[in-house]
């Protein structure tokens, strides 16, 4: 339009009987505003934002959350919900998602494998199970959403995102492909992740949507992750890559106790990862 105003757009939310909700886009911003009076301000998401700081109190390298404190400074988390939570989140287009083979070393988290065709190293001569597929993909999460269904709330009139890693098992990839119809891809839809109630541990993710909300607000979502671009935070969620020496002296310190006592956590992050 003449004025720099860009044409109204529709934000559809598909899950909710397909309501129409006309919204405009503002240029430069991060997230898409609908036209009405001023009211309350609302927080602008960027892909910054983080609920964990490193405060002047310092961190230790035996924090339970020491992982989430370094890796929120890089300006990039690492999606997460808790029990009965569900997270509706859509794959960020044109950003290959990342794969290696890993191991996890309790307590200490998630190691790439060493060993090759040739060579079996000694992370897969003291493994308890053979190294896994884990895979690191770049997503737009919703954050006005229903915590309890992934639906959007009912006073919601444009999508509002946050860029994430999603970890991923072979599994949760093939959840994946199994919700996409005819002639679309992963990149088509919204998504929901949720714990997989049929077992114990573990995660599955199921269509939300055969058409994606954040298209509604497509320039400022692509702003919010183009300095992930590169890919190169998103391969460092995959886990630590370590040599033959370092690995050697993380197992050594290992200890069967500790793996007990953290068992669900282990195993929880094992599939996610």
């Amino acid at each position: 339009m003449a004025n720099g105003t860009a044409a109204p757009a529709q934000f559809l939310n598909n899950d909710d009987d397909f309501d129409k909700i006309e919204i405009t886009h503002r240029p430069g911003s991060t997230k898409a505003t609908a036209p009405a009076p001023a009211a309350e301000a609302k927080p602008t998401p960027t892909a910054t934002v983080s609920s964990v700081a490193i405060d002047d109190d310092g961190i230790s390298f035996t924090d339970e959350n020491i992982n989430d404190q370094v890796r929120a400074a890089d300006g990039l988390q690492t999606a997460k919900i808790s029990k009965g939570e569900v997270m509706r989140f859509a794959f960020v287009p044109d950003q290959k998602i990342k794969k290696a083979l890993c191991h996890y070393i309790a307590p200490h988290g998630t190691t790439r494998c060493l060993s090759t065709p040739e060579k079996q190293e000694v992370c897969c001569k003291t493994a308890d199970k053979p190294a896994a597929d884990k895979f690191a993909a770049l997503v737009y999460r919703y954050l006005n959403v229903d915590p309890k269904t992934g639906k959007f709330l009912a006073n919601a009139t444009v999508p509002i995102i946050e860029v994430q890693v999603l970890r991923m098992s072979r599994s949760n990839m093939r959840d994946c492909l199994d919700a996409c119809e005819d002639n679309q891809t992963v990149y088509d839809l919204d998504l929901r992740y949720t714990h997989d109630t049929s077992r114990s541990f573990g995660y599955k993710l199921s269509r939300a949507s055969s058409k994606t909300a954040w298209r509604s607000i497509e320039a400022e979502a692509q702003a919010l992750s183009a300095p992930f671009a590169d890919g190169v935070k998103l391969a460092s969620r995959l886990g630590k890559k370590l040599n033959a020496a370092e690995l050697n002296a993380l197992l050594s310190t290992s200890s069967s106790n500790s793996e007990s006592a953290n068992m669900e956590k282990m195993l929880a992050d094992l599939d996610a990862e």
